[in-house]
């Protein structure tokens, strides 16, 4: 259920959470390390072993079909009406403590989903229908059970949780909304349709205010949407669900980089550099400081994620050697972009390719240049080192073609099609992290009714975006939707770039234009920095999709329950009606047939079936919001104009 929560009930705390709160702080921008634990017992650098998070199996599946209903057609739109799913895979997943040996002889307490840090990846496949031959996805419904402690070890707080699926077009009501939240004790069953282009998606949770906190104690893990025949037709390397992840001829692997800093006892320390960030020092792949892998001499794929709350990345191999980028946060590239280095930020995903060959018996690090204006420690120019070996175990998958199959959606998309332009300013202002002037208080304080975009289904637009805050950058997310970058300062944008994206890095006093179609959902989504520390400091809005009653929102359709969670139980196909027999004798016109009486309930009367878990949308007519504030607006000349309103004027600390 969206609970209403403003920033000043958060920071309500007594006493002991005020001690709790008033941990180390000191300026790190120069400092040799951010940790309190004494530097000699950090643990070195390439000195573990590399770590693949293990592949998650459904607790159930069936192979019932269904159709995931996007929204009411406003004319002169066209229905979008999603796909048909081949089917439904089912996930339990619990949120619940467990521990990490980074520091020699001490436990260090994390929260992973199930137990794993990061957690386990699901990847879901598209398979083609035996009834027409299509290629469909499987649905996912993941059982998210929230069974945390019931206040965070050291800053207090009651960790509630709202999973977001990132790279997702989810509805509303399974979108990870940051006020649909789920207490511990409480579970909910999201939904996922997996209607968009394969891809790497990343899990997290996004409740309100923490998600930063609840972010670096582990909760995040990868999502892969899988084409296997584009895969194998493609030839390069994937991975192969039939060998353990352990195996050496697997090819293809996450690598989720984070950073931590370690307080004395060697337990996790929090310290957002007074609400602009976290930089630890000590940088983490798939949870394990600074591993060593074990390659071959041979190509292999590695589908990289920023999992950091606030460190970007400029990734270099050490010997200068360059790779290729084959894919970005929505899916494939037209076409592999080769590079020496690789910028990303919070959230961003591409899919890299580095060949191995000719570097038998070599090591080469993945090393980190760093970018603007970061907080950079002793060792924070390492991510992680690869041995390579002398033999090839197997030639499959060793491949990357010049072309990468058919262009996503997104990129087939020109600005001509744009029918209105919106500007967006990220700035700190008078404290506060502001998105056009506005707090995601404001929102709160609008009951919810405050958006910075009402757009159409279906709407192609431009959303320009202007980093005016100083001395940080912020990597842009926008939920539901893919966009392409057009321009970063009028300039083309930089080559991993140019893909699909749902994350955008907009560095210090740049302007990137984005364009976008919103072609999945109605409802309200989530904009917001990638930075968690800004997020969860109320640089974050949300735009609206189409029209709808804000007072029967489709966010609390779906509320999480508390209790024992009910069973993930596959669907059964109904069987078709039986046809009647055909009557030899037919009934004479003029006789009349005698009346048949309903008899009367008897007994206890049978449960109602539950409700159908996809079902096509209300007739019932909806109305747009009666207060609707929205993002300055140019609109094309042969549209009709977006809903415009003018700035709020600036408000001081609150």
């Amino acid at each position: 259920m969206e609970t209403r929560i403003s920033r000043r009930d958060v920071l309500k705390v007594g006493a002991a959470g005020a001690a709790a709160l008033a941990l180390p702080y000191a300026p790190v921008l120069r400092a040799k390390s951010a940790s309190e634990l004494d530097e000699r017992r950090l643990p070195r650098p390439y000195a573990a072993a590399f770590r693949a998070p293990r592949v998650l199996t459904p607790v159930a599946r069936d192979d019932v079909r269904g159709r995931s209903f996007g929204t009411l057609p406003v004319a002169p739109y066209t229905d979008i009406t999603g796909p048909e799913y081949y089917g439904t895979e089912y996930y339990r997943i619990t949120q619940k403590p467990t521990t990490a040996n980074f520091i020699s002889g001490v436990a260090t307490t994390m929260w992973g989903y199930e137990g794993e840090v990061p957690g386990p990846t699901i990847r879901t496949y598209l398979r083609r229908d035996p009834r027409d031959g299509v290629k469909k996805p499987s649905r996912v419904v993941m059982q998210q059970i929230n069974a945390l402690p019931a206040t965070h070890p050291t800053l207090r707080y009651v960790p509630w949780t709202s999973t977001h699926l990132h790279g997702s077009p989810s509805k509303p009501q399974f979108d990870g909304y940051a006020g649909d939240l789920t207490n511990p004790g409480e579970w909910k069953n999201y939904q996922y349709p997996n209607n968009c282009t394969p891809r790497t998606l990343w899990y997290h949770d996004h409740g309100v205010h923490h998600t930063a906190e609840n972010v670096y104690m582990g909760l995040a893990a990868q999502y892969h949407v899988v084409d296997p025949e584009l895969e194998d037709a493609l030839d390069i390397p994937r991975f192969d669900p039939g060998l353990p992840v352990t195996d050496p001829r697997q090819y293809e692997f996450p690598l989720i980089i984070s950073d931590v800093m370690f307080a004395a006892n060697g337990q996790l320390m929090w310290d957002d550099d007074g609400e602009s960030g976290v930089y630890g020092d000590v940088i983490l792949v798939n949870g394990v400081p600074w591993p060593t892998m074990q390659v071959q001499p041979r190509k292999y794929r590695f589908r990289v994620l920023n999992g950091s709350l606030a460190r970007g990345y400029r990734l270099r191999l050490s010997n200068g050697k360059p790779f290729q980028v084959i894919a970005t946060d929505g899916g494939f590239m037209s076409s592999p972009q080769t590079v020496t280095t690789l910028t990303v930020g919070m959230a961003e995903r591409y899919e890299i390719v580095i060949d191995f060959a000719g570097l038998a018996g070599q090591k080469v690090q993945l090393v980190n240049l760093g970018v603007k204006n970061a907080r950079d420690f002793d060792h924070t120019g390492k991510v992680m080192q690869f041995q390579v070996g002398t033999s090839v175990l197997s030639t499959r998958g060793n491949t990357v073609p010049g072309v990468l199959g058919d262009p996503h959606p997104t990129m087939t998309l020109t600005p001509a099609m744009a029918t209105a332009t919106r500007r967006m300013e990220l700035e700190r202002s008078n404290g506060l992290w502001v998105i056009n002037d506005e707090t995601w208080d404001d929102v709160v304080r609008s009951r919810y009714e405050r958006v910075f975009a009402h757009v159409e289904p279906n709407a192609v637009e431009i959303w320009e975006v202007t980093n005016s805050s100083g001395g940080w950058f912020h990597p842009l997310h926008i939920h539901l939707v893919d966009f392409q970058v057009l321009s970063r300062n009028g300039q083309p944008p930089r080559p991993e770039e140019r893909g699909p994206k749902d994350v955008v890095y907009v560095g210090e006093g740049e302007t990137v234009r984005l364009l976008m179609r919103f072609e999945h959902e109605e409802g309200r989504y989530m904009i917001h920095c990638h930075n968690l520390s800004h997020e969860d400091h109320d640089m974050m809005t949300q735009f609206q999709v189409g029209h709808h009653d804000i007072d029967c929102d489709s966010i609390n359709t779906a509320p999480p329950k508390s209790g024992t969670p009910e069973p993930l139980e596959p669907q059964v196909e109904p069987a078709p009606e039986p046809e009647d027999p055909a009557d030899d004798d037919p009934a004479d016109p003029t006789e009349t047939p005698e009346p048949t009486e309903t008899p009367e309930p008897t007994g206890t009367p049978e449960p109602t079936p539950p409700a159908p878990t996809t079902t096509a949308p209300s007739t019932t007519p909806r109305r747009a919001p009666t207060t609707t504030t929205t993002a300055p607006t140019t609109t094309a000349p042969t549209t009709t104009a977006a809903p415009t309103t003018t700035r709020a004027p600036r408000r001081g600390t609150r």
